[in-house]
């Protein structure tokens, strides 16, 4: 009437085991599936001389500056490939550079082709950040995310600019909350 299946009880415990270990991978496999940072990647600003190349650094130089600026001042993020070459953003990190709405942050390709340059301002509440790459992808480049305070307390803007074939081209702008990246 009660049968039992006909397992060894030898391999009761291995078989515990197996589930055990399985359901543990699987569970960490879910933790950073959805513990992941949403809204994109997180970029480092770098010393240029460390990841740029020097003949870039020179033409950025020489397109953005009147001179004065050194280039061991100069510091870069630099995009991931998508297929069309690295990005790099440049900060100058001198007053020259800056105004009342902010500094220039040029952005070129690796083959020294400018493709975008923006005026931002990179005194934000805590927590947000200036420039960053988001999780879309066109045309070979991550599109990028440029984060600025308003005038509304607990709120920033973010302006969404992807690659269209020559240029970066900002393509929507919304407020979101202080803290939220979308």
């Amino acid at each position: 009437m009660n049968r039992l299946p006909n397992i060894k009880y030898s391999k009761i415990p291995a078989i515990l085991a197996i589930s055990c270990i399985a359901l543990f991978v699987v569970t960490a496999l879910f933790v950073k599936a959805t513990s992941s940072k949403k809204g994109g990647q997180s970029l480092t600003w770098t010393d240029a001389r460390d990841i740029a190349p020097a003949s870039l650094i020179e033409r950025a130089l020489r397109q953005n500056s009147i001179g004065g600026i050194e280039a061991k001042s100069i510091k870069v993020l630099q995009v991931p490939s998508h297929g069309a070459g690295k990005l790099y953003i440049f900060d100058f990190q001198s007053p020259q550079l800056c105004g009342v709405g902010g500094c220039i942050y040029p952005v070129y390709q690796e083959s020294g082709k400018l493709v975008l340059s923006v005026i931002a301002n990179p005194n934000l509440p805590k927590g947000e950040v200036l420039i960053r790459a988001d999780d879309t992808v066109q045309n070979g480049f991550s599109c990028l995310v440029i984060t600025q305070s308003t005038s509304t307390e607990g709120m920033v803007s973010r302006s969404h600019y992807c690659y269209q074939g020559a240029a970066f081209v900002k393509f929507n702008e919304a407020l979101t909350k202080v803290g939220e990246n979308k």
